[in-house]
């Protein structure tokens, strides 16, 4: 059975910190694949030409609506950028979270490693003793 620590708590913190960033950092990725989706969504919009052989109104309507789609692309555009810079964050956040708490895991190991050397030691050495008492009272 692997013995407490007084970092295990502290351990336990840091790896809810660290499941929180890791969501933090699939949601920013979400935002980021659907920007994506909208942009290209967006880009082929506007890349169709809907004018025809109609009235000048009609062309006129065509070329506002046209005017509307290239401002929908930028308004994407600037979303993606946003969305990117977010992922961007949140990456770096998981990143330094992810560290402390292995480096944290990484210290409670060798705590625990130097605890159960001490019982082993500890024990081995109530073996000696024992064996000294033993071997003492049977040669008197």
């Amino acid at each position: 059975m692997r013995p407490k620590t007084r970092l295990d708590p502290v351990v336990k913190l840091e790896e809810q910190r660290e499941e929180l960033s890791l969501r933090a950092m699939a949601d920013a990725s979400r935002k980021l694949k659907t920007a994506e989706e909208l942009l290209a969504d967006k880009r082929a919009r506007a890349v169709t030409d809907n004018r025809r052989t109609a009235s000048a109104w009609d062309w006129q309507l065509a070329e506002l609506s046209h005017t509307r789609a290239l401002s929908d692309v930028r308004v994407a555009e600037l979303a993606l950028r946003v969305a990117g810079e977010e992922s961007n964050v949140t990456r770096d956040r998981y990143a330094a979270v992810h560290s402390k708490a292995e480096a944290l895991r990484r210290v409670a190991a060798v705590r625990v490693d130097e605890i159960v050397q001490a019982r082993v030691t500890a024990e081995r050495r109530e073996f000696d003793d024992l064996a000294i008492l033993r071997h003492k009272t049977h040669t008197n």
